[in-house]
């Protein structure tokens, strides 16, 4: 959907609509925030947020920034967030920061939690042998 500023006549691309009726197969890439209430069969890679709206159905593997699904979708996730709102339903797997479920969101697959910059750096920790060090047992 194009949208236009206002006075400027540039256009502005902030968001990105499938509508319903719409259905879209293969691979959608976009920097600009995707709502969908259509069905997307395939592969979405956004830098910004994904929004599957209550009529909206995606199949396939979304890599963004955040996911929103209100709607429909099957297949796997990597976010550094999503959220499932009380009107959607995931079945697959999220790798994600951090997944929220509304009550009434439905959830069924796997989740795994993604490293963390804070998880990386422990990652670098080194184990100290407390006999050899000389620090004391008894703390």
């Amino acid at each position: 959907m194009a949208v236009f500023s206002k006075g400027s006549g540039k256009f502005n691309s902030e968001t990105t609509i499938i509508s319903e009726g719409a259905y879209i197969k293969g691979e959608l890439a976009c920097g600009s925030v995707l709502y969908i209430e259509g069905h997307v069969d395939g592969m979405i890679k956004s830098s910004n947020t994904v929004v599957i709206g209550k009529n909206g159905k995606v199949t396939g593997i979304i890599s963004a920034s955040k996911v929103v699904v209100n709607g429909v979708f099957e297949g796997n996730v990597d976010a550094d967030s999503v959220e499932i709102l009380s009107g959607g339903f995931v079945l697959g797997d999220i790798c994600s920061g951090s997944l929220s479920i509304e009550t009434g969101g439905r959830f069924d697959g796997k989740n795994s939690l993604k490293a963390s910059n804070s998880m990386k750096s422990l990652e670098n920790l080194e184990i100290i042998d407390t006999e050899e060090s000389g620090a004391s047992k008894n703390i």
